[in-house]
Parts: structure tokens; C-alpha cells; sequence
């Protein structure tokens, strides 16, 4: 299967690995082949890279799928902050997907993976091109929650990475909470039941509160834990790929 890296920007880190599959693909049309854009997590922190999806990136292009594994700036001790640059690379890099040859951008989609399920959401939101569909696996869905909760290693991942305290700045917050943001592409929350570092709790609020809304949300409950959802040799994934197809 091709791989190809791609420098969309001139920081070190505005890049994506173009994964695509093997001729003919099962859900190839007259317009390509459809490609999901991957969003690695990590809680934003610069140490956790675009390698944590490469399995999965394998395993899409192994089914008939094109991924775009995309990084993005993110944070580090003494350069924190940062939320801003880590929104504009996503979105960049989404508005980038549209111009590569031989993929069919309406039926594209993103997935990300508990900071980058975070992502993955806000792309729902705020992407002006809307995503086929936005996946979220084991997504961190609301940031006061999961502030209070003191989820990540340090448990002030989300304070560094959005550079203040909720109570500082609760408007930026808010701007950047998915729960607080219903989404304008149907969701497919993906979430195992196990999952001690991003609790499950986070997607059934979520889904509740999305679907008081009106919006499409549909869950994915697995029993494994945080990693087996991105391990691509596990049974959770299969599942995770079954679902996914049958958007195709």
C-alpha cells in the first residue's frame, strides 16, 4: 500500500502520511477512493505522536480506505497554550485532504482518538467543510469534566494545553467543548467500557446531551480499555471497522 508524506506547512510538525489503498478498492467510484483523517491523541502533548495511529492507518488501507494520518503543533513544558495552533493545523490540514488527487472528499471523515477524539468532535463543529462523518474514540468530550476529574498523567494536561484555568477564561472553554458545540456531521462515538484514563462517562453525557439536541450520535460501547480501541490487531477494532465501513 503507497505511503506518502506530506509537508502541508513550514513548522516541523504540519505534516500527514497519505496511506492508500491497493487498486481496485471495494469503494472506489468515478470521484476516488474515500479517506478518513486520523487525529492522534496524547492530551495535546508534544511526546505522543502520529505513530499511535499508524496501525490503524494500515488496517483502513488494508480494508479499501485512504487515510491521512495528520500531526500538529502541541504542548510542552514552557510552551503551552497552544490550543490555537493545534485547531488551525487540524483544520488545515482537513482543507488540505480536499486537494489530493484520486480521493473523494464527500465521503470523507475524520477520526481521533481520545485528545484527537476531542478534535475529531470540534472538526464536526467548526470544520467549514463538514466531515462524512466524525469518529470519535474514546473522546474527551467535555473539558470542565474532565478538568475536575484531573484526567491525563499530571491531571493538568487541559489547563497546559489551553493555557489558563476554566474559571479564567470559562467563554474560551465553552468555545472549545464539544458538549457545549452539537455537531453539523453525524458522530459515531466509540468508547470501551474498561476505560480507566478517558471514562465512559464522557461519551454517554455527550450522546445524551447531542441527542436532546437532535443531532446524530450514534455509540459504539466495547469492552476493552483506553488502547485496545486503537490496537488494530484487537477484536475491538474489528468491531470499530465494521461500523466504519458501513458508512461506506
Amino acid at each position: 500500500m503507497p505511503v506518502d508524506r506530506m509537508q502541508w506547512g513550514a513548522e516541523a510538525w504540519q505534516f500527514a502520511d497519505l496511506h492508500m489503498p491497493d487498486e481496485p478498492s471495494p469503494f472506489q467510484n468515478d470521484h476516488g477512493v474515500p479517506c478518513i483523517m486520523l487525529i492522534h491523541g496524547g492530551f495535546w502533548k508534544k511526546q505522543y505522536t502520529y505513530e499511535l495511529m499508524q496501525p490503524i492507518a494500515n488496517a483502513l488501507s488494508d480494508a479499501g480506505v485512504a487515510s491521512w494520518n495528520i500531526e500538529f503543533r502541541r504542548w510542552e513544558d514552557g510552551d503551552e497554550g497552544v490550543w490555537m495552533d493545534t485547531l488551525s493545523d487540524v483544520l488545515r490540514a482537513w482543507g488540505q485532504l480536499a486537494l489530493l488527487p484520486g480521493i473523494d472528499i464527500t465521503r470523507s471523515m475524520v477520526m481521533g482518538h481520545s485528545a484527537g477524539g476531542h478534535l475529531a468532535l470540534l472538526m464536526a463543529s467548526k470544520a467549514e467543510r463538514k466531515p462524512w462523518l466524525a469518529i470519535a474514540q474514546s473522546p474527551i468530550t467535555d473539558l470542565f469534566g474532565a478538568d475536575d476529574a484531573q484526567l491525563s498523567d499530571e491531571g493538568d494536561a487541559i489547563r497546559k494545553w489551553m493555557g489558563c484555568p476554566p474559571y479564567e477564561n470559562e467563554s474560551l472553554w465553552k468555545n472549545l467543548n464539544p458538549i457545549d458545540l452539537p455537531p453539523k456531521s453525524p458522530v459515531l462515538l466509540i468508547h470501551g467500557e474498561r476505560d480507566v484514563d478517558v471514562p465512559i462517562e464522557q461519551s454517554e453525557t455527550y450522546a445524551r446531551a447531542m441527542k436532546a439536541k437532535g443531532c446524530d450520535v450514534q455509540k459504539v460501547w466495547l469492552p476493552g480499555d483506553h488502547y485496545s480501541i486503537i490496537d488494530a490487531a484487537s477484536d475491538d477494532w474489528l468491531v470499530q471497522q465494521d461500523a466504519i465501513l458501513d458508512w461506506l
